[in-house]
């Protein structure tokens, strides 16, 4: 039975294994087609754009340069107001505007030549009888677009438009556009393209296919979809319309179709026994082992976070039995770990929680003494009220340092060392204002006397007249602790260098200590600070949720 297993299981592997190398070889064929197509077709589409553009701008520039002459310049020329050489000024001036390599005819109603800037025009490029074949249908008051191809074999996009006077055509102005010149404003493109109108008469191309007859017309038929044959040659194709006439023929050719499938079949083939080799040696050792000891290992693993006791159970006297005992030991170790960590984790919150609360001691403590010292030398009695404020506030903030207290009992604290420095500031003055409903709301205590000491030290810089404002309220269950000074005090450099360092483990800063201690008592703690525009400086603590961590 073993060995028959095996042979099956080597079988079915091997079975699989060879579909998956022709599936896999098919995609890599199918995806190096599809790839060349693309690659092919975004340049196609690049150089379509580029010359739909440059037709465009062209037709959009002769349009301009008739309605400029129509406008200006024909009408008194015409009516022997101005003279040929005003003609010219104004004309070459227009053409160097917009850029153009034009030339322009003036024709009477009858198709006489009035006015001409190349007069090559009358007698080899186009005849008199041509040109009274092309007046005869303008729109009245539209320009006009029609190919025509001259007797030099010479291809021109005419421009006209009529002149029209009491409702009357008294005149028409026809621009010309060679197709050299038009080539010569050409960006660089790889793509090969026809220009043609309607009638399938061609303007401008860089290639002589699909064209048929010695008038050089494009047979359209051959052009019909977006693929094409053209001499054993695969050509991708697109076509795009500009206005009323021009239509543009743009194609590439494809890959060479017999190089291409040669390189991808040897490829295929390539990969196909590459493939093909590897899975008989995986099948071979996949075989030679038994499949169960596997299943009932895995199985077991995932198991595992279900169940109380962390222990794998196999028997199979090999291998696996062997590496089941020392993931056993590997859990147990696992889990030891995780419970010292633990430990750990709980130990290193409770010392930082207790570094975090002696940061601030030594600048009160030495903040109120020097009050103290200065007071001393004017008031004895004086200095005994304010002797009795410090005992109160050493004798609150030394005990239980690590105890929570309540918003009542901490106010009380930071009133008393307000009250130590309106004495010794004439000026200071300084309102609390805090709801009786949550006067026994849980807090760190004295978290807020950093803030104090930091506005009072800091603002006493910028005016003697410093106001101080405390604000605590309750919104829903959002409780918002405000310090406000009236300094101003805080730029912008300070406010993000405090911001940036709220999650660094070495700041020393009164506004960050104070978040930390809030961060470790309350679940959610939000900080924000600035100066408004009253010049106030003010620092916000709002935390969410009215019972501590």
């Amino acid at each position: 039975m073993s060995h028959s297993f095996k042979k099956s299981l080597q079988k079915e592997i091997l079975h699989r294994s060879s579909i998956a190398a022709f599936v896999t070889s098919l995609l890599l064929l199918i995806l190096l087609f599809g790839f060349s197509y693309f690659l092919q077709k975004q340049q196609l589409s690049k150089d379509t754009r580029q010359i739909v553009k440059q037709v465009q701008e062209m037709k959009e520039a002769n349009s301009e340069l008739l309605t400029t002459m129509n406008h200006k310049m024909i009408p008194g020329f015409l009516d022997g107001k101005h003279t040929e050489r005003e003609v010219f000024s104004l004309f070459y001036e227009t053409k160097a505007k917009l850029k153009l390599s034009s030339d322009l005819i003036i024709l009477s109603d009858t198709g006489e030549l009035l006015f001409s800037t190349n007069r090559n025009h009358q007698e080899s490029i186009l005849s008199p009888y041509y040109l009274k074949l092309l007046i005869q249908n303008p729109s009245q008051e539209k320009v006009t677009e029609k190919i025509a191809l001259s007797s030099d074999k010479q291809h021109y996009t005419l421009f006209i438009k009529p002149l029209l006077q009491n409702q009357r055509v008294k005149a028409y102005t026809i621009a010309f556009v060679n197709e050299n010149d038009f080539i010569s404003s050409f960006p660089m493109i790889n793509s090969k393209y026809i220009i043609t109108d309607s009638f399938g008469n061609m303007f401008s191309n860089n290639t002589n296919q699909f064209t048929r007859s010695t008038l050089e017309k494009l047979d359209e038929k051959l052009l019909h979809s977006r693929t094409h044959w053209y001499a054993n040659e695969p050509l991708i194709v697109q076509k795009e319309k500009v206005g009323a006439i021009f239509s543009i023929y743009t194609f590439q050719s494809f890959f060479p179709i017999p190089s291409l499938l040669g390189l991808a079949s040897v490829l295929t083939l390539c990969i196909f026994f590459l493939y093909f080799w590897q899975a008989r040696r995986i099948a071979h050792k996949i075989a030679t082992h038994n499949a169960v000891p596997i299943e009932s290992l895995v199985y077991q693993l995932q198991e595992i976070p279900k169940q109380a006791e962390k222990r794998l159970s196999l028997q199979t006297g090999d291998e696996f039995e062997f590496m089941a005992e020392k993931i056993n030991n590997m859990l147990y170790e696992l889990d030891q770990l995780h419970q010292k960590m633990l430990t750990i984790e709980k130990e290193k919150w409770i010392f930082e929680r207790k570094m975090l609360e002696a940061q601030f001691n030594p600048h009160f403590l030495y903040n109120t003494l020097e009050t103290i010292k200065i007071t001393s030398l004017m008031d004895a009695a004086l200095t005994q009220d304010l002797i009795q404020n410090l005992t109160r506030i050493l004798r609150y903030s030394i005990t239980d340092l690590e105890k929570e207290t309540t918003i009542c009992q901490d106010l009380k604290i930071i009133e008393d060392y307000l009250i130590i420095h309106k004495i010794r500031f004439e000026h200071f003055s300084y309102d609390i204002v805090c709801p009786e409903t949550v006067d026994n709301q849980p807090i760190p205590k004295l978290f807020l006397l950093p803030l104090v000491e930091n506005a009072i030290k800091y603002g006493m810089q910028y005016r003697i007249d410093l106001h101080i404002d405390i604000q605590i309220t309750l919104e829903e269950d959002s409780l918002t602790f405000l310090v406000k000074d009236n300094a101003g005090g805080l730029t912008k450099q300070e406010r993000l260098a405090i911001l940036d360092s709220l999650e660094s483990p070495h700041t020393q800063h009164g506004i960050v200590n104070s978040y930390k201690r809030l961060s470790n008592f309350f679940s959610d703690v939000q900080l924000d600070l600035g100066v408004n525009r009253q010049g106030e400086t003010w620092v916000k603590f709002i935390t969410k949720g009215l019972t501590h961590v």
